[in-house]
């Protein structure tokens, strides 16, 4: 029996992944554009602007980012000055595939060397 539910758990996952959208990274790249203000045109970070290097980091973790400032969950507080600025650029983007657009850009961006 807990062999068939193991079994059943993952073929729902499976279906899950599958249906999922897929980020389009051509769209995405529109997208980015105001982020690289922040971001850096290739993801590398702009340090005076508050704003973290995004490439290399993983796609899910830049997803729930993106999504806790659409939802509120982060950039209300006044002490966070930086989130502050960041909310408002997550609410530009329309809808999930605009996250996930945005996202599937960002991944396709090389990781940059460190500073030497």
């Amino acid at each position: 029996m807990f062999q068939k539910l193991i079994l059943a758990a993952g073929c729902s996952l499976m279906l899950a992944g599958a249906v999922h959208a897929e980020g389009d990274p051509e769209a995405g790249a529109t997208l980015y554009a105001p982020c690289a203000v922040c971001h850096g045109v290739n993801g590398e970070g702009v340090f005076r602007q508050g704003g973290p290097k995004l490439a290399g980091q993983d796609g899910w973790y830049m997803k729930r980012q993106l999504q806790n400032f659409k939802n509120g969950i982060r950039g209300i507080n006044p002490r966070d000055q930086w989130g502050m600025k960041m909310r408002p650029m997550a609410m530009t983007l329309a809808d999930e595939q605009a996250i996930d657009d945005v996202v599937a850009y960002i991944e396709t961006l090389e990781v940059p060397d460190a500073a030497e």
